[in-house]
This record gives C-alpha cells, sequence and structure tokens, in this order.
C-alpha cells in the first residue's frame, strides 16, 4: 500500500510539472482572417472528421494575447519572432507545425 502511495505521488507530482512548463491540454491552431493558406486549413477542419475527437482551441492572432502567446509556443520550439507566422499549430506534446500543407498532412497523419 505505501509503494501505491508513492507511486501515485510521484505520478501526481510528475503530471503536475509538465502542466507548469504551460504546454497545452489540447491542440492550439493559430490563425488570421486575411491568411490565405488559414482558409486552406480550415477548410480542411471542416470536412474533417478528426475535428471532432481532438481539444482544438483555434486562436485568432488579431488579439494582442493570443499573437503574444503564438510567439511564446514559437519560440519555444527555436522559432525566432520574426519568423513566425500562420497557419501554426502548436501540439500537446509541444511540438510546432507551421504552413497549410505540413499541418494537414500531420493532422491526416493522427492514429484517431
Amino acid at each position: 500500500l505505501t509503494l501505491l502511495i508513492i507511486g501515485v505521488g510521484i505520478f501526481l507530482a510528475t503530471r503536475q510539472a509538465k502542466n507548469s512548463l504551460g504546454l497545452p491540454s489540447g491542440y492550439e491552431y493559430y490563425w488570421s482572417a486575411t491568411c490565405q493558406h488559414c482558409a486552406k486549413v480550415q477548410e480542411f477542419m471542416d470536412s474533417w472528421e478528426g475535428t471532432a475527437k481532438i481539444s482544438l482551441e483555434k486562436k485568432e492572432i488579431s488579439s494582442p494575447a493570443n499573437s503574444d502567446l503564438l510567439v511564446r509556443r514559437a519560440s519555444s520550439c527555436n522559432i525566432s519572432v520574426n519568423d513566425v507566422g500562420v497557419p501554426f499549430l502548436f501540439t500537446p506534446g509541444g511540438k510546432c507545425i507551421v504552413g497549410d500543407e505540413p499541418i494537414i498532412e500531420y493532422l491526416k497523419g493522427l492514429n484517431l
């Protein structure tokens, strides 16, 4: 019983440490209303069956808070401020995917 309690404590501490890194619990998709490439991703998402199976938060970058978060997410993947753009997908594991075709291919490849 003691080992079980210790094991659960370690599991919870590890899980809390990961969350303190600021990783999302789901996918974060950054887009702009004026972006043609974002429109292509949106068209795919509208017809993709997997959209309902994943946690996907869409963040329009005209909001300063969303724009700032996009820059922080990109910097976590060593993408400089000058190279940040949309469409941009940030995964729960902390991976950054940039561009319409890479995002669409990534989503198609998810094993749902």
